[in-house]
């Protein structure tokens, strides 16, 4: 079972790679904040030949030597270290987003990257709740009962569900701009996994 499960990990990994491609450049110096299990960053690194570096806080890599340990606010990383930061299904379990994304922002010299399912109206939230829970909790203790993760409490309760117009005010006020925005929805769901390229604001 653990196998079969490593394998729908990597599947998902190689289709996000797919879809950052065009924004991770050949030989840049990537932080994957969030990193979960380590399948982005191993895929990024083979596919893509990048460099990365993976934060998390908590362990949950099941492949790879595992993130760097932080407290959801504070990395300890000096200022414009990288040439892309990058924020994939995150965004919805911070108890500090604006500290999360004013991080993003100081240790970026170039862009963040950022994918984060977006909903609309009670009937996306719901399913947006849905999916979730099986992205989160429930895909939690699966790995855990696999034996892929070790046991510790679940770090993957949501906390909100954005709109798209929220999340363009969160970016606006945290010092970002849009620079491009590709939605990707289910249909009928009222659900859309949304990537955002951001370029930090300099003052």
């Amino acid at each position: 079972m653990r196998r079969w499960l490593d394998d729908i990990m990597n599947r998902r990994a190689r289709g996000l790679a797919g879809r950052l491609q065009p924004w991770l450049p050949e030989g840049s110096r990537v932080a994957d904040i969030g990193s979960g299990t380590g399948h982005n960053a191993a895929n990024w690194r083979e596919l893509l030949h990048v460099s990365v570096d993976e934060f998390d806080v908590a362990d949950l890599h099941w492949v790879g030597d595992g993130p760097t340990l932080f407290d959801g606010r504070n990395l300890s990383v000096a200022n414009a270290t990288y040439d892309v930061v990058t924020l994939l299904f995150v965004l919805q379990y911070s108890p500090h987003v604006r500290e999360l994304l004013a991080e993003a922002h100081r240790i970026s010299r170039g862009r963040v990257l950022l994918i984060q399912s977006t909903c609309q109206g009670r009937w996306g939230r719901m399913w947006l709740r849905l999916r979730e829970f099986c992205w989160g909790p429930l895909a939690f203790h699966v790995a855990g009962f696999v034996g892929a993760i070790r046991g510790q409490p679940c770090p993957l309760n949501a906390r909100r569900q954005f709109s798209l117009d929220e999340l363009r005010t969160l970016f606006q006020q945290s010092g970002f701009r849009i620079c491009h925005w590709q939605p990707r929805p289910w249909p009928g769901l009222r659900v859309s996994r949304d990537l955002f390229v951001l370029e930090p604001i300099r003052h």
